[in-house]
């Protein structure tokens, strides 16, 4: 078999394997699913899957580190797409992606933490990675505001820093699970604390 069809075929494998595996830790919470669970619902052996992904925290942030990347796409598009819009509805558009990205990941994310120390190595550095991405695209609409009004006292990277502190996985867990916020009260609060204010 020549081997861009190996390749094919072994990229389309890991498409099932992590599309499977989304929907088993949706349905079932992470911490119960095991290799062997997800090996079944792939439909390949164990053998398959242990030679994509040792073990299941790798497989979990290749999920993640998938979801992120799409996401990010999502934003960059939406901004050269819609250029034409209000500062305001963007930089509300692009929080908004980022909060439907937290939904979907961060219970996975919170049962990652609890891992050994290789994870969480591993953990800070793809937070590293993807904070700073999605960073960058906050600061650059902050900016954007801060030329057009002229204003030299607001920080575009301090507010960014402290939007994404309060979107952090462990806190969006926390506001929803021990306030019992909806994910639209968290919405609606987070644009009313630091949107809203720039646009009085």
């Amino acid at each position: 078999m020549p081997e861009r069809t190996l390749r094919k075929d072994a990229q389309e494998r890991r498409q099932i394997i992590l599309e499977k595996a989304a929907q088993l830790f949706a349905r079932y919470g992470v911490e119960n699913v095991s290799m062997r669970h997800i090996a079944r619902e792939a439909g390949v052996g164990q053998g398959t899957l242990y030679r994509s992904y040792t073990n299941k925290g790798e497989l979990c942030w290749d999920l993640i580190g998938e979801s992120c990347i799409q996401n990010k796409d999502k934003m960059e598009r939406y901004l050269l797409e819609r250029s034409s819009s209000s500062l305001k509805e963007r930089l509300e558009t692009v929080l908004a992606y980022h909060l439907e990205s937290l939904e979907t990941h961060s219970p996975l994310l919170a049962a990652m933490q609890t891992n050994n120390n290789s994870e969480e190595e591993r953990s800070a550095s793809f937070y590293n990675e993807h904070y700073e991405s999605i960073h960058s695209l906050i600061v650059r609409l902050l900016e954007e505001y801060k030329e057009s009004n002229g204003t030299s006292k607001m920080d575009p990277v301090f507010r960014a820093d402290a939007i994404l502190s309060t979107m952090a996985p462990e806190m969006y867990l926390f506001l929803k699970e021990q306030r019992h916020y909806t994910s639209d009260e968290i919405r609606d609060k987070l644009f009313n604390t630091y949107v809203e204010p720039l646009f009085l």
